[in-house]
C-alpha cells in the first residue's frame, strides 16, 4: 500500500444541510455548533455574562429593544413577565422600573417595539398602547380605534402605523403626530386574495432600479405581501405597485431589518424583501438562507407561529443572529457571517438564556427565560460554565474515490491555549461512530505577556499541529471533532490525514 496525507480545509463556508453526502464541498460542513465560520478561519464563539437580573426572580424577558435618546445614549428597554409584569429600562447595570399605570397583561409582555422621534410605542394587542418618553412610561393619547387591539408598529414616511389584531386592518396618524390625534384606517381585506390576518406593515426602500423607492409594505398571516407608493393612504397618488405572495411568516417579530434590506422568517426558510423584486420567490428562499433551510422548516413545524421567531442585526460583529425556538422557553440561535456568507449553529450552556434578542450601542443581548439580561459575544465562558463546541466536516474521498483507504492518524492544525482536551477523530464511509477519541494538546509552555519569569513577548495562544493516532478503513471519511473553550477561543485552520492507500474495490 502507499501511504498519502491529504489535507482537510476547514469548514469556513458553514454549514450545508443539503448538498449530497458524497458529493458536499470540503469547505462546508454536516455539523457546525458554537463555531462561527467568519473571515479568517472558523473559530469558536465568544460566551456571555449577566449584565443585570430583573426581579422578581425567574421572570421571563419576553422583549428587548434598544431606546436612544437625543444625546446619542442607549438605553435598552425590557418587558419581564412574572406574577405582576414590568417594564425596565436598563443603564449599566442598573434596572429601573418604569411601568405605567396600566397594568401590562401576564399573557402579552411579547411587545412589539418602534422608536419614532424621542418615544418609543410598544403594542401587544391586549393593553393600551404603551408610550415612553425617555423617562416615564404611558398609555398612548390616539384616538379613534381601540388601543389595546393595536399589535404592532412600525413607521412609515414621518408617520406611526399599528396593526390591528386579527384584521386585515393597519391604522395611521397624521405626519409626525406623537398622540392626541385620532388614527385612520385602511383596511386590506378586499386587497389580500390570500385570507388570514395582519402581521406586520412598515416601509421599505426598493434599490433595484436606478433611484430609490420608499414603498410601504403590509404582510398577512398565509405570506402574501402588498407594496404601496405613495405619502399615506389619504393621497391621491397612494396606489399598489407589487404583489407577492410567500411562505407563511413565522410571528409577529420574523422580520429582521438589515441595512436597508428586511428579512422575512418563513416556515420555509429566509426571504430578503429585496430578492423578491430580482427573482421569483421560490428562488428568494434561497439568496441567504438555502443551505440551511431545512433546520428551519424542521422547528416551524413545531412552532409554526411564535414571538420566539426573532433575530438581530449585529454589524460590529459582521453577524445576524436568528432565533430558533425549541419550545415556548428555549431556543438554538442560527448565526449568519455577513463576510463569508456562512451559516452555524449557537446552542448556550442554558437554551433558555436566549428568548429575547437586541443590540444597543454596538453591543449583543440576550433575555433570558430566568429573568437574566446577558451581554452576549463576551468572554470566554456561558455566564461562568465552559462552552463545548463540535463539528462534523464534509466526507472526502481524499482525491481517491475508488480507492480503499486504511487511515492512520490525523494532525488538527489549531491556534488556541496548550492543554486544552480535544475530542478528534473520523466518521468512515457515512456512518457515525460512537464517540470521538479525546487527546490532549500537551501543557502550555508560555507565560503570560510580560511575565518577569518569560520572554515579554510570550503568549498562551499557539499554532498546535500534533498527530493523533486514529484507526478505520474504507473508502471515505469525514473528520469529527469536539470540545470546550473556558479561558480562550479556538481556531480551525485544518485537518491532515494520513493513511494508506490500497487497489480500488
Amino acid at each position: 500500500m502507499a501511504f498519502e496525507g491529504f489535507t482537510v480545509s476547514p469548514p469556513y463556508l458553514g454549514l450545508d444541510l443539503v448538498s449530497p453526502i458524497d458529493n458536499m464541498g470540503s469547505e462546508f460542513a454536516l455539523e457546525l455548533t458554537n463555531v462561527f465560520p467568519g473571515p479568517g478561519a472558523p473559530i469558536t464563539r465568544r460566551g456571555y455574562t449577566q449584565k443585570v437580573n430583573l426581579a422578581p426572580a425567574n421572570t421571563a424577558v419576553n422583549t428587548l429593544y434598544p431606546y436612544v435618546k437625543q444625546d446619542g445614549t442607549t438605553e435598552l428597554i425590557a418587558v419581564a413577565a412574572g406574577t405582576t409584569p414590568k417594564i425596565y429600562k436598563i443603564v449599566g447595570t442598573a434596572a429601573t422600573d418604569i411601568t405605567g399605570t396600566t397594568a401590562i397583561s401576564t399573557s402579552a409582555t411579547n411587545m412589539n417595539c418602534q422608536q419614532f422621534g424621542t418615544r418609543l410605542y410598544l403594542c401587544n394587542g391586549v393593553n393600551n398602547v404603551q408610550v415612553y418618553d425617555g423617562s416615564t412610561v404611558a398609555d398612548s393619547t390616539f384616538s379613534g380605534v381601540t388601543l389595546s387591539n393595536l399589535i404592532n408598529v412600525a413607521t412609515y414616511k414621518e408617520r406611526l402605523y399599528f396593526v390591528e389584531r386579527n384584521t386585515m386592518k393597519f391604522w395611521y396618524g397624521n405626519t409626525q403626530a406623537v398622540g392626541s390625534s385620532a388614527l385612520n384606517s385602511f383596511d386590506l381585506q378586499y386587497v389580500m386574495k390570500q385570507g388570514g390576518y395582519l402581521l406586520f406593515a412598515g416601509s421599505y426602500t426598493n434599490q433595484v432600479a436606478q433611484t430609490s423607492q420608499d414603498l410601504f409594505w403590509a404582510i398577512s398571516s398565509e405570506g402574501e405581501i402588498v407594496f404601496y407608493s405613495g405619502s399615506s393612504p389619504a393621497a391621491d397618488a397612494w396606489g399598489l405597485v407589487a404583489r407577492f405572495v410567500i411562505s407563511k411568516p413565522l410571528g409577529f417579530r420574523s422580520f429582521i431589518r438589515v441595512n436597508n434590506d428586511v428579512w422575512i422568517l418563513t416556515q420555509q426558510g429566509i426571504i430578503p424583501i429585496s430578492a423578491l423584486f430580482q427573482a421569483d420567490p421560490e428562488q428568494a428562499l434561497n439568496v441567504v438562507s438555502a443551505r440551511v433551510n431545512p433546520f428551519i422548516s424542521q422547528y416551524a413545524k413545531a412552532l409554526p407561529l411564535s414571538n420566539r421567531w426573532q433575530g438581530m442585526f449585529w454589524p460590529q460583529g459582521r453577524r445576524i443572529f436568528i432565533n430558533v425556538p425549541v419550545s415556548e422557553i428555549s431556543a438554538k440561535m442560527l448565526v449568519y457571517s455577513i463576510d463569508t456568507k456562512a451559516w452555524c449553529i449557537y446552542e448556550l450552556n442554558n437554551q433558555g438564556d436566549n428568548i429575547s434578542l437586541a443590540v444597543a450601542d454596538g453591543i449583543p443581548y440576550y433575555g433570558a427565560a430566568s429573568g437574566a439580561i446577558y451581554t452576549a459575544e463576551n468572554g470566554y465562558t456561558d455566564n461562568g460554565t465552559p462552552i463545548r463546541f463540535g463539528g462534523r466536516c464534509a466526507f472526502s474521498f481524499f482525491g481517491a474515490r475508488g480507492n480503499f483507504k486504511a487511515f492512520k492518524d490525523i494532525r488538527p492544525i489549531l491556534r488556541t491555549t496548550k492543554g486544552i482536551v480535544l475530542g478528534v477523530g473520523l466518521d468512515i464511509n457515512f456512518q457515525r461512530s460512537q464517540n470521538v477519541d479525546q487527546i490532549s494538546t500537551g501543557t502550555g509552555i508560555s507565560t503570560p505577556w510580560g511575565s518577569p519569569w518569560g520572554s515579554p513577548w510570550s503568549s498562551g495562544t499557539e499554532y498546535i499541529f500534533n498527530r493523533y493516532a486514529v484507526k478505520g478503513q474504507g473508502h471515505c471519511a469525514a473528520v469529527r471533532f469536539d470540545g470546550t473553550v473556558s479561558s480562550s477561543e479556538c481556531q480551525f485552520y485544518g485537518f491532515e490525514v494520513r493513511f494508506d492507500l490500497g487497489g480500488q474495490v
